[in-house]
């Protein structure tokens, strides 16, 4: 690792520069001889290509991995030592760049973002699609905006206090960002979230979604050197069989799966059987963590919305609403190393932790996966939601219940579910008080074949009656004797 310091006069901000590689950072090894060999260059030639960047008052830090890479080679491994060579000057600077190449930029603004605990700093990454010293050059503007945006202090920005990626006229959320273009100066975009700030003649910040800094004289920034890798990104398509997904998942090596479904979340039904047996470990082997993300560039997954969703949720597939895949692996890669409860790690995977999703989503199951219910026309469930799920913060609520069988019913008749919600034991679900803890009436058809499939959104009584803490129960009462396979409580609530 190589190391200098360039002090500017009138010191305002001091900004630390990392490079590790990638176009940006690239010059002539003789720079009176343009058609020389392109090398990694020191700040100081570097800061040739950009002679007004000393009048700003920033002073410089600036240092080198000893062998620039290539990113395609980037790897977790490399994420770590970034951000412990940032966790070094942290209290010495007030923001920090990172030269970086644009294959896998995505991935390191996401494994940083994670890796990064009580961060109240910007970090940004940035690279080019050409050399600094080509005369057509993206770099000069994307290394002067990052430098400006990390030193805040003088060049009167808003302190933006997370990872970011710089790339043209845009700055992204770090683990919002996807690359989507190989020539175009705009190589960087994030679908699915809106700009933290655009870049003009002037640098318009985007104030209403800038993240509260952490506290560090009460919570010291520290980086997570804890990631474990063994996770695997893959895409439904058609034709994939469950013979190939089978021949994935029964890798023992492999702890954990980014699933890229079709739509809101949708997956083949031949595939369920396969992705239910990996999570609960059938045969002896290590259970499986499976989190579906969309293949579309934009929306959320919605499973149980549509049938062909259904099976994956009762199989214990985890939402990851609307997370890039980037975003979704990396964030498996920090939940697998530093989180030892399963069922924690569950709950955390559907959890924001540094805005990479819009929601949390407390995801209740009131019938464990391949248990059997007797059928009754009385059903009473009970599961405890996370303490960190806040009433006033709800966005929806979906109770769904599916493969309903009725055993007693014939086809076609009717078949009437009343579901209550937190009904008290000494109220009678057909007593005048009991209306208000009704949360939906459902009616339909008995096809024994298909049996009985409901979802329907029941926020008003939601809100109306659950608070933190305490378990919540779901009493359905049936006009016959009813047996569901899957009853789930859905509750999404703003970050």
């Amino acid at each position: 690792m190589t190391t200098s310091v360039i002090v500017a006069d009138g010191e305002k901000a001091r900004v630390f520069i990392l490079y590790t590689g990638g176009t940006i950072g690239m010059a002539p090894e003789d720079l009176e001889n343009p058609d020389s060999p392109l090398v990694a260059k020191p700040l100081d030639e570097l800061l040739q290509y950009v002679p007004g960047l000393a009048n700003e008052g920033i002073t410089l830090g600036f240092a080198s991995f000893d062998e620039p890479l290539d990113s395609t080679e980037v790897m977790a491994d490399h994420w770590l030592k970034m951000a412990a060579e940032i966790e070094q000057v942290y209290e010495e600077y007030d923001g920090f760049v990172i030269l970086h190449g644009t294959d896998t930029m995505a991935y390191t603004t996401s494994g940083l973002s994670f890796i990064m605990e009580n961060l109240a700093k910007p970090v940004v990454v940035t690279g080019s699609q050409l050399p600094i010293s080509s005369a057509r050059t993206d770099a000069v503007q994307n290394f002067v905006a990052s430098v400006f945006l990390a030193g805040y202090k003088a060049t009167n920005l808003p302190l933006i206090p997370e990872v970011m990626l710089c790339f043209a006229d845009r700055v992204l959320r770090g683990n919002r960002a996807r690359k989507i273009s190989t020539a175009s100066w705009v190589g960087f975009d994030s679908p699915n979230f809106p700009l933290l700030a655009t870049i003009g003649e002037h640098i318009v910040v985007n104030r209403d979604l800038i993240r509260a800094p952490a506290d560090n004289t009460r919570s010291k920034f520290f980086v997570h050197r804890q990631l474990v890798t063994d996770a695997l990104a893959i895409d439904i398509f058609p034709g994939l069989r469950p013979s190939h997904l089978a021949a994935l998942l029964d890798q023992e090596d492999i702890r954990a799966v980014v699933l890229k479904t079709f739509g809101v979340g949708n997956c083949p039904a031949a595939l369920w059987p396969t992705l239910s047996a990996a999570i609960e470990g059938k045969g002896g082997r290590t259970p499986k963590v499976v989190v579906n993300v969309t293949q579309c560039l934009q929306g959320s997954v919605e499973m149980g919305l549509y049938a062909a969703s259904s099976g994956l949720l009762e199989g214990g597939v985890l939402s990851g609403l609307d997370m890039t895949p980037e975003a979704a692996l990396v964030k498996l890669f920090w939940a697998l190393g530093t989180i030892r409860d399963p069922q924690e790690r569950n709950v955390q995977l559907q959890i924001d932790q540094r805005g990479e999703q819009s929601e949390n989503l407390f995801d209740l199951r009131f019938i464990p996966a391949g248990q059997t219910v007797e059928p009754k026309e009385v059903h009473d469930f009970t599961q405890s939601v996370d303490g960190r799920f806040l009433v006033e913060r709800l966005t929806k609520a979906v109770i769904r219940l599916s493969g309903v069988a009725c055993p007693e019913a014939e086809p076609g008749q009717m078949v009437t579910i009343k579901a209550y919600l937190n009904l008290p034991p000494v109220v009678a679900p057909d007593s005048p008080e009991a209306q208000r803890y009704l949360a939906v009436e459902l009616s339909d058809t008995y096809d024994p074949d298909a049996g009985l499939f409901f979802i329907q959104d029941i926020s008003p009584i939601v809100e109306e009656v659950v608070r933190p803490g305490p378990p919540i129960t779901i009493s359905l009462v049936a006009s016959t004797p009813i047996q569901p396979r899957g009853v789930f409580l859905a509750l999404f609530a703003r970050v």
